[in-house]
């Protein structure tokens, strides 16, 4: 069927855009590394809905919709929508609020009729929706049980439709490596489309066992796509595995990611890796060494990679005490406001960069308006914010640089110290990462 166009109002498609640049903005300088998988499956037309997995609160909106070309309306929790002024903004920047049973308070009824019909209007007139269907954001790897709301509306909406409308579920895997710090990593994992009009006579049959049935196949679509630890144990056993994996490959996010995503699928319950990543990582802090250390000191380039190290540390100490000195700032203070906030921690990553959004830029400006004055400048001007734009990144270089230096000194120290203690440390290393590479 032909597709017909959603239209809304010039002025709403403008700030739309605006914050899509800001969102891009964000999560561009948030995430030091950010990898899209199955980018072709983006590439939709027609009725949709977007369902990631979510892990860290808003950020679990801006990476999975950045590549989305259309508007997304979201359904979002109902509290937000109960002061006026929120509620004032929030309907007007593509939001649908939704009641959750944990938002219905004694007395008070629960009933997302006008939800379910905003959506499905939404649907008919080829809108996209985004629902994170676990409908609440906990900070694990694993996915938790689906809520059936993405079944009710796709099925309802198809229905109102003789099941010809089109509708299509964009399934998408978020793996944070630390969601709550600036600078970590994301994979983005796009799965192929589900099509809710393929359980039309499932649906037409027996609707609740329908709607349980694919909620259940969305979950494990979603699953699929991502490190699904499971639970607590196997969230630390896969965040140990890649901790050494990082150290021994820092550039192979895309290799990483599968690596990690086939032992979460095969080696949970592998009792004799468990116990052997245990093991190691005990002995690490009970030696008060780290993995990188560790690795840092048995690289068969050793030698050069002090050398070059060290050249780093020495002939880089002023420029990255003037990159520091500048953005100290602009990094502390939304590092101090999410403390001071003191809200769960899988909302930091949102606080830092909504903040970062404010004192990053402001602190550009102020660096162009007012430091060639000072320094007597007549022109030249506006490479400086791109100049102090690289130190920044030259600063977190040169961290990392003097991290693996120092995590080196120490584990160069005890293998002097105790060789055979660290030899039997090393193999315990190198057996893992031999049983995890043939895994």
């Amino acid at each position: 069927m032909p597709y017909r166009n959603i239209r809304l109002h010039p002025l709403l498609r403008l700030i739309y855009f605006l914050l899509r640049v800001l969102g891009w903005f964000g999560i561009t300088v948030f995430f030091r590394r950010r990898l899209v998988l199955g980018a072709e499956n983006y590439r939709f037309d027609g009725p949709a809905i977007v369902v990631p997995n979510h892990p860290s609160t808003l950020m679990d909106v801006f990476n999975p919709g950045m590549p989305v070309r259309q508007e997304m309306f979201f359904l979002a929790n109902y509290g937000l929508f109960k002061h006026p002024v929120s509620n004032w903004l929030l309907t007007r920047l593509f939001c649908i609020p939704v009641k959750r049973r944990e938002d219905v308070e004694a007395g008070e009824e629960r009933n997302n009729a006008a939800a379910f019909k905003q959506s499905f209007q939404h649907l008919e007139k080829n809108g996209v929706l985004f629902i994170a269907a676990e409908g609440t954001s906990w900070m694990h790897r694993w996915v938790r049980d689906f809520k059936t709301g993405t079944a009710r509306i796709a099925f309802g909406a198809e229905s109102r439709n003789n099941w010809n409308l089109g509708v299509k579920i964009i399934p998408i895997g978020l793996t944070y490596d630390a969601p709550h710090l600036f600078r970590s990593q994301v994979v983005v994992h796009c799965g192929q489309p589900i099509w809710p009009r393929d359980w039309a006579e499932a649906w037409q049959q027996n609707p609740e066992r329908a709607v349980q049935d694919f909620t259940n196949e969305l979950q494990r679509r979603v699953a699929a796509l991502t490190v699904h630890t499971r639970d607590e144990k196997g969230e630390k056993f896969i965040g140990r595995i890649e901790e050494m994996l990082k150290n021994e490959h820092p550039d192979a996010l895309k290799a990483n990611f599968f690596k990690l995503k086939h032992l979460a699928e095969t080696r949970l319950d592998d009792t004799t890796l468990n116990a052997q990543v245990k093991h190691y990582f005990r002995r690490l802090s009970a030696t008060r060494l780290s993995d990188l250390g560790v690795r840092a000191w048995v690289s068969p380039n050793r030698g050069w990679l002090t050398f070059a190290d060290t050249f780093l540390l020495v002939a880089g100490w002023v420029p990255y005490i003037v990159g520091y000195a500048f953005w100290f700032l602009p990094c502390y203070l939304p590092w101090l406001l999410n403390k001071k906030l003191d809200l769960y921690i899988g909302y930091s990553s949102t606080v830092k960069m909504l903040a970062g959004l404010i004192t990053f830029p402001l602190a550009l400006w102020a660096a162009y308006r007012f430091v060639p004055t000072w320094l007597g400048w007549s022109s030249g001007q506006w490479a400086l914010p791109l100049l102090l734009v690289a130190l920044g990144f030259f600063v977190e270089r040169y961290m990392d640089v003097a991290r693996r230096a120092w995590e080196r000194f120490k584990a160069g120290r005890y293998a002097t110290a105790k060789p055979g203690k660290f030899e039997t440390l090393a193999v315990l290393r190198r057996d893992i990462l031999t049983t995890v590479a043939g895994a």
